[in-house]
């Protein structure tokens, strides 16, 4: 088989990264780099990321293997994102679950493919440092999402029959098994069922790390787009779900501070509730960012498969989750703001208290003297 396999790493570095600053640092340009192809209308738009292309030529073990190109894409909302494409030829089907794991040589190293991608975020992440910000989205520690796309552009005549054909193998690879293992056919038949196709000769089968294209005509950029989107929101909404997480226990030791240690801490909840305020604001800015993503696709094949990549990732369940926990964070601190407000008006009230009596015992007692 001919083809390449497609390596995606998507790394989230912090609140932000200043593009024009990056610019004056590593030789990268903004361009949007889309192909509109099939029925991709004219007025979709994306992210526009700054990009850096690199091309290395590898020495390998194998003979089917010759060179990988690297593409690097710097998003402002702090996304660092890397795009590995390894070309290979008269490659039998059944090694291709093998060239994640082979190692291969460079001008830099020797590499696998899981290490190349490490040392070249490592190396980019060192490089724009200073244009990072927030970096780790408040001293979190960042995360990412990978997914692999295996191409076969060899012409078939049937590529249903094919993929039927070799389906036990297939499904190993899209599942990450070890192809000798003995799938049984209720997971093979669930694993391969799906398939999408735009032309008779093309066709695509996804699962939440992989997918499979086969396509002579080459014709797949705008899906490596679409799949890079939905990994992009997943990470995001992941960071999102991440930095709430830490929230909701700083929020459960400030609800001890207040009832069960000390007074004191009361004085600094309105400033508490302040930086609460604007961060949940700020989050709720960066979620609708992300969801309208979705939205610029429009209904067509591109959104038939961004749709089912939504609901294999559970991206809408992501963003529900999000405002639910964003709504509970924030009526924490309200509720426990209002009762703090409540025994100050009633402490208030019982000094009142105290005061009035005082007066009158002492108007009492000069009366009587």
């Amino acid at each position: 088989m001919n083809g390449e396999i497609i390596f995606l790493r998507l790394t989230d570095v912090g609140r932000n990264i200043d593009l024009k600053k990056a610019t004056s640092i590593i030789p990268a340009i903004k361009d949007k780099r889309i192909i509109k192809t099939k029925d991709t209308p004219s007025y979709v738009d994306f992210p526009e990321p700054l990009n850096l292309e690199l091309m290395q030529k590898i020495t390998s073990e194998s003979r089917n293997i010759e060179n990988i190109s690297l593409h690097v894409k710097l998003y402002a909302e702090g996304v660092i994102s890397l795009i590995a494409r390894l070309a290979f030829h008269d490659l039998p089907l059944d090694n291709l679950h093998k060239l994640r794991r082979m190692s291969f040589k460079t001008s830099e190293g020797e590499f696998q493919i899981n290490n190349f991608l490490k040392f070249h975020h490592n190396k980019v992440f060192k490089q724009i440092r200073d244009c990072i910000g927030e970096e780790g989205f408040l001293f979190g520690e960042s995360d990412h999402e990978k997914y692999t796309l295996y191409c076969l552009t060899d012409k078939l005549e049937n590529p249903k029959e094919y993929i039927q054909k070799e389906n036990k193998y297939l499904s190993a690879l899209l599942m990450g098994e070890n192809p000798e293992l003995d799938l049984s056919k209720e997971q093979i038949s669930k694993t391969m069922k799906q398939t999408f196709s735009f032309l008779k000769n093309d066709l695509i089968i996804f699962d939440f790390d992989r997918c499979l294209i086969i396509d002579p005509n080459i014709d797949y950029e705008d899906i490596l787009l679409v799949v890079e989107m939905a990994n992009y929101q997943l990470l995001e909404l992941r960071t999102i779900d991440n930095l709430l997480d830490r929230r909701l226990a700083i929020a459960e030791e400030d609800i001890r501070k207040i009832y069960f240690k000390s007074h004191s801490f009361v004085s600094r909840l309105k400033k508490k509730v302040g930086r609460l305020i604007r961060l949940r604001y700020d989050l709720l800015f960066l979620l609708e960012n992300i969801e309208n993503v979705s939205k610029l696709i429009g209904d067509y094949y591109l959104a038939e498969i961004y749709t089912y990549l939504s609901d294999l990732f559970q991206l809408g369940q992501w963003s529900k989750s999000i405002r639910h926990r964003l709504e509970t964070l924030e009526n924490i601190y309200s509720v426990t703001q209002s009762n703090s407000n409540e025994k100050f008006l009633l402490a208030i009230e019982i000094l009142l208290s105290f005061i009035f009596i005082m007066e009158f015992i002492l108007l009492l007692f000069d009366y009587f003297l």
